[in-house]
């Protein structure tokens, strides 16, 4: 199913990066510092699908559409030693979309980011590596820190401003911001996944904002499969035995737990969508898995739909399964 993951932090001197070098990493092209003279080439760099940069809507800041011009206007407008010179999003892309929406989805988001907050936005795609997990296709989108002007970057953007500031101004502090930047992601992939004809979701809430008590599940991302082929120890584990012997416990009792867990992702499911979705949340004893999932199966939540002219079984002529919540709504 469809990840929702999304981060944001800053790229600073003070962590010993410079904005230049991050952005011809994540396009794969060659750049130069001019503050140090220093010259980044990974345009030998495999596995970025797409890379462009995105204006706010009505700019006329055609100078900042060049890369290399972008982020040496943006290290040249920073004199501290700790200044923040840009912001990273990185996003996880559904890989139920084609290369074409993944693209037309990114886009969405960077200009929303752009017209935002009245900054230059460059964006790369990059697909998953040889060896790594094919649902890893994610996007990182470089966020100039200054507002972009038709002659060069001006004030601080909203997202640099102290909260003291802010707050002052009657303005959401910086955590709030991150709140509905969160949201705005969520909802802008499930329109896309939609019209794509899915039905699936991604959800930017926690299980306990979410009201499951299941405990959740790591995330094994682009950064854990990069070590991992590079010969380093990356845990595989999903969840630690204990929470994994909680969770069972929980599904147990309360099997509609992982009912609703799924159905935060999509309204219709098939029993091996169950099976996954316990296979995540518990250890790998049979029984235990045996256990959990009788009982998810005899819930009086779960809904078997008919077979209609819709198909709503499957190719294969497998069941298909909702909720009474879902079946009401």
């Amino acid at each position: 199913m469809a990840i929702y993951h999304f981060s944001m932090k800053p790229i600073a001197r003070s962590g010993g990066r410079s904005a230049v070098a991050s952005a011809a990493y994540r396009a794969a092209e060659r750049l130069t510092n001019e503050r140090d003279g220093l010259t980044h080439d990974f345009s030998n760099r495999q596995g970025v699908e797409h890379a462009e940069i995105v204006l706010p809507a009505g700019s006329s800041a055609y100078w900042a559409m060049k890369r290399s011009t972008l982020w040496n206007a943006a290290e040249r407008a920073e004199k501290r030693s700790d200044a923040r010179i840009a912001r990273e999003f990185e996003i996880a892309l559904p890989h139920e979309l084609s290369a074409e929406q993944r693209l037309a989805l990114t886009r969405a988001f960077a200009a929303d980011l752009a017209n935002r907050y009245g900054a230059a936005v460059d964006f790369a795609i990059h697909r998953p590596g040889g060896g790594g997990d094919i649902r890893n296709s994610h996007a990182h989108l470089m966020m100039t820190t200054r507002e972009v002007t038709e002659h060069g970057l001006g004030d601080k953007t909203l997202l640099e401003r102290e909260n003291r500031w802010l707050l002052a101004n009657h303005l959401p502090p910086s955590q709030l911001q991150l709140k509905d930047l969160r949201q705005a992601w969520e909802h802008l992939a499930n329109r896309h996944l939609a019209m794509a004809g899915h039905d699936i979701r991604i959800d930017h809430r926690s299980h306990l904002e979410a009201g499951i008590t299941i405990a959740p599940t790591e995330h094994v991302g682009v950064h854990a499969t990069q070590i991992n082929r590079q010969g380093g120890e990356v845990s595989r584990i999903r969840i630690d035995r204990q929470s994994a012997d909680r969770n069972a416990d929980t599904i147990r009792r309360r099997p509609d737990e992982i009912l609703k867990l799924i159905t935060n992702e999509k309204s219709v499911f098939s029993r091996y969508d169950i099976a996954r979705a316990l296979h995540r949340s518990i250890n790998d004893d049979p029984q235990t898995f045996q256990n959990a999932f009788a009982a998810v199966m005899a819930s009086k939540a779960l809904v078997e739909l008919k077979p209609d002219s819709s198909g709503v079984r499957g190719r294969d002529g497998e069941a298909r399964y909702s909720t009474v919540e879902m079946v009401a709504i």
